[in-house]
């Protein structure tokens, strides 16, 4: 299974990899205080020296140890954290009051001190898109209590750029040549206590949290890459959380009475993208056949066991911004040969070769499904198979026919206003499919602009429709994220942005 909080192959930024890095601290390990100890099964173990700038940091965040700036509610909006307030002062500044809290090594919490960090993270070979030189122009410390951002243009999402886990901070001790020690360096409900060389993650409850009191004394994260062995450790009681669970592991633990599974429809969309800049695909009618060709429930069912949904467009259905109304297109054979025989389509004239990269596994048998389904409209496919190292020069290039495409579109910011700039403006810089519509463009350009979120919300509506209607992409289903949990735990998040695992309302009953 891909790292679901990585940024997609192709778009991700080069880790700064720090081989060998472990750290160690004096404080007990949370079974000394012979409390409540949670522990946890996850899925990709840090890999980078805890550089902020990779991927990291989300690792960080989901211990409970690292925190943002500014958080985002269940509903993507900003709430405090270790700003208390902001404001925009200039179309190109903002302030940012910081919180009089400590780290947990006891340094305190200062303007200076974030400044320091998130231009440590602006000089980073490889800084995050969402806070990048591009986007940023300064980060000062006005005085102990009060942090200047400034940006190149205006910029109205900056409160959600800082909600980043990139964007985390650290006390200046962590920082050490190239090495990053996270030990004793957060402010968050959990301190980690020692860390085993990739494997694991000891914490303990941070006593002089900000956010008030921890309700478990500690927990143990352990890391396996294997979905079976975190299903394994869930059932046998070794582990009371098991994240990420792969399809295939389910069927093991329905039939446990002391397990519940936990689902979050994930903001990912996983689609089919033809090259609208080559023939047949630069004609709508083309597209649609294809599309009209496929059925999405037997997609879910075949594929994803009935773990996803079928897919309208970019967005979830539960989504704030997601169009009422706006239905998947349920298609078949003789749908689309109708379609065709309507436009006058040879449907040997749409036979194409398909990407279906390796690093997504499910793809595999996703392109086979697509191949059946769309064979039986008379349409042939060949399928391309090889991990993305192989196929991006194609895929960036535009030396391509179709490629399948599983897309996070709160991968940057938690709006969808980045991904939607990037993938489906004419000149995007991840317009795999080379889609271009000036109307869409207007919409985004607009969205940007809007200071409202609720007017923000209804623009991305209308450029979810028009996306639907060009057929800019073939939607096929938006995944869920499943997180086994024994009925002991409480308080668990369920968090679409997968930023937040632990936290000091996590409890063992």
């Amino acid at each position: 299974m891909a790292r679901t909080w990585k940024t997609l192959a192709g778009m991700s930024t080069a880790l700064v990899v720090l081989a060998g890095c472990s750290f160690d601290s004096a404080s007990p390990d949370a079974t000394a205080k012979g409390g409540s100890k949670l522990v946890v099964a996850d899925l990709w173990a840090p890999d980078s020296g805890y550089a902020l700038e990779t991927d990291d940091a989300f690792t960080l965040t989901r211990a409970g140890c690292l925190e943002t700036l500014v958080a985002v509610d269940k509903d993507n909006q900003p709430r405090p954290a270790l700003a208390t307030e902001w404001k925009q002062t200039a179309p190109k500044s903002w302030t940012f009051t910081i919180r009089e809290t400590t780290f947990q090594n006891g340094t305190a919490l200062t303007a200076k001190v974030v400044a320091d960090d998130l231009n440590r993270l602006l000089k980073a070979t490889a800084p995050p898109r969402s806070f990048a030189p591009g986007v940023i122009a300064a980060v000062t410390a006005v005085d102990d209590r009060t942090l200047r951002i400034d940006t190149p243009e205006e910029d109205l999402f900056l409160p959600l750029r800082v909600s980043v886990p990139n964007t985390g901070i650290l006390a200046p001790e962590a920082f050490s040549g190239t090495a990053t020690n996270p030990v004793g360096t957060c402010t968050g409900p959990f301190k980690i206590t020692s860390i085993g060389t990739g494997q694991s993650l000891s914490l303990a409850a941070n006593d002089a949290y900000w956010g008030g009191d921890v309700a478990l004394d500690g927990a143990e994260i352990r890391y396996a890459e294997s979905g079976a062995t975190r299903a394994t450790q869930l059932r046998a009681g070794e582990v009371s959380v098991a994240a990420n669970l792969p399809v295939t592991t389910l069927a093991t633990l329905k039939g446990d009475n002391n397990i519940t599974l936990q689902q979050v429809a994930l903001p990912r969309t996983t689609g089919l993208y033809l090259n609208t800049r080559k023939a047949p695909f630069d004609k709508v009618e083309a597209r649609r056949a294809i599309q009209r060709a496929l059925g999405l429930d037997a997609i879910v069912k075949a594929v994803y066991e009935g773990t996803a949904t079928a897919a309208a467009g970019p967005f979830t259905p539960d989504e704030p911004w997601t169009p009422a109304g706006l239905q998947p297109v349920q298609g078949d054979a003789a749908a689309a040969k109708a379609a065709m025989a309507e436009a006058g389509i040879d449907p040997g004239s749409l036979g194409f070769e398909l990407i279906a990269y390796s690093d997504r596994p499910e793809f595999a048998d996703l392109a086979q499904v697509i191949q059946a389904q769309l064979a039986e409209a008379g349409i042939t496919v060949k399928i391309r198979t090889g991990d993305y190292a192989s196929v991006e020069d194609d895929l960036m290039g535009g030396d391509f026919q179709a490629t399948l495409l599983s897309r996070n579109h709160l991968i940057d910011l938690p709006e969808p206003i980045s991904v939607l700039r990037s993938d489906e403006t004419c000149k995007g810089s991840f317009n795999l499919a080379g889609y271009c519509n000036p109307k869409v463009d207007a919409l985004v350009k607009e969205a940007g602009s809007t200071a409202d979120p609720a007017e923000r919300h209804v623009l991305y509506g209308q450029i979810a429709t028009q996306l639907a209607a060009d057929v800019a992409f073939v939607p096929l289903v938006h995944e869920s994220l499943t997180m086994g949990v024994a009925d002991s735990v409480k308080g668990l998040p369920t968090d679409p942005l997968e930023r937040t695992l632990l936290t000091k309302d996590t409890k063992l009953s």
